[in-house]
């Protein structure tokens, strides 16, 4: 069964089950999280993005995007996004290689992750960056982590 799809963009279910026994025997289930979590077709996935929203806002395929208070991607191109992980490269950024970074960034790939459900929606919650770096910055960066996601209503 072909499930619907935007170009570009994949599309998340409309509804969230939980069903861990379904996930493990692959009884119809668009997409599994590691939580067990089995989504169907019909709402797109987001990352929380904090790149000129100090709130945040839920974004796709974003140009540039803060992955923790420590790192940025810039200029990011998409090879895909959605339904169960995004992968795209951009110019990595951060506090950690200031001043060498700021004229000058390091190219890198990232790979978002791990769909949580908040409000009817799917958001990206892990990121892990590669990237080629001076051996004094390998050790600093920040090139694992959890993402924000909104927070669950009361």
């Amino acid at each position: 069964m072909r499930l619907p799809t935007t170009p570009g963009r994949a599309r998340l279910p409309a509804v969230f089950l939980s069903v861990s026994g379904l996930c493990a025997l692959g009884l119809g289930a668009t997409a599994c999280g590691s939580s067990g979590t089995a989504v169907a077709t019909g709402t797109e996935v987001y990352v929380l993005n904090f790149y000129g929203a100090e709130q945040g806002r839920a974004d796709q395929e974003p140009a540039d995007l803060v992955l923790s208070e420590f790192s940025t991607l810039n200029k990011v191109t998409w090879r895909s996004w959605g339904p169960t992980r995004a992968s795209g490269t951009g110019n990595l950024s951060g506090t950690w290689c200031l001043p060498h970074c700021l004229d000058k960034p390091y190219a890198a790939t990232v790979t978002l992750s791990s769909i949580v459900p908040v409000k009817g929606k799917g958001y990206f919650a892990r990121y892990e960056i590669t990237a080629k770096l001076p051996p004094g910055e390998k050790g600093k960066a920040d090139l694992s982590g959890t993402l924000p996601t909104p927070p669950e209503p009361p």
